[in-house]
């Protein structure tokens, strides 16, 4: 007489349930930050290719201007000031460009509103001695250390002041918020100098766009403000448009 064969079913103990839970949750300790590395990777590529065609934008705009770079307060209707940004509207085609993908806020859409832009002119290009001229571009003595643009954050997004609104004027300058000169030169901003992993993108003069490490939230580590003379700054990228 055959006896019937009976199949057991062996399930998980609860220790071994505990084990695979506590792997998984350990992997994915591990793993997230390397995914949101790789995603805020992806932003800082992407406002870089921003800043890369903003920077286009102006090389194209001098060409039609007789080498003049774009004015930082330019008033072109009759609403009041607008920037740099408007000028260069018709070169780029885009709205979207102006705006760094690591920044959450929703942008206005008409530019006499701070945080149209999340990006800065240097002002000392956009200003030649009168607020309704640019700097020309005979004037750049090293144009692969002279910043054009870079990141920079609304000092009040919802000012009716135009001087109040980043995309006037340039990050930066020498003034710190006491007023006070640094002792090391670096350039000073408001609030955007960490935007992406630790630091931000800045475009030259030149065309070409690239991150530098801040040392602070506000404050480069590595690019110098306008007041710093080439005897200090050397062959570092500078706010100052004839460094030597």
């Amino acid at each position: 007489m055959r006896l019937p064969i009976v199949s057991s079913k062996r399930a998980f103990t609860l220790i071994e349930l505990l084990v695979v839970i506590a792997i998984i949750a350990i992997l994915a300790a591990i793993l997230f930050p390397v995914f949101a590395r790789a995603r805020e990777n992806a932003r800082r590529t992407s406002c870089m290719s921003n800043l890369k065609q903003i920077n286009l934008g102006m090389l194209q705009y001098t060409q039609d201007y007789d080498e003049k770079l774009p004015v930082h307060n330019a008033s072109v209707s009759s609403d009041g000031f607008h920037g740099w940004a408007v000028l260069l509207g018709p070169y780029l085609k885009s709205t979207q460009i102006f705006q760094c993908p690591s920044d959450s806020t929703i942008a206005p859409t008409t530019p006499d509103k701070g945080g149209y832009t999340d990006y800065a002119l240097n002002l000392t290009l956009g200003y030649d001695g009168s607020a309704a001229r640019g700097l020309s571009l005979a004037a750049l003595t090293q144009p692969t250390l002279t910043v054009s643009f870079c990141e920079d954050l609304d000092a009040n997004p919802t000012a009716t002041n135009p001087v109040s609104r980043s995309y006037f004027w340039s990050a930066g300058n020498a003034a710190t918020t006491n007023g006070t000169v640094p002792a090391d030169g670096f350039a000073t901003f408001r609030g955007a100098a960490q935007r992406h992993l630790d630091g931000a993108n800045f475009a030259f003069t030149d065309g070409h766009v690239k991150w530098y490490k801040a040392s602070s939230t506000t404050k480069s580590a590595a690019v110098y403000n306008w007041h710093t003379p080439a005897t200090v700054s050397g062959n570092s990228p500078t706010f100052n448009p004839s460094p030597s």
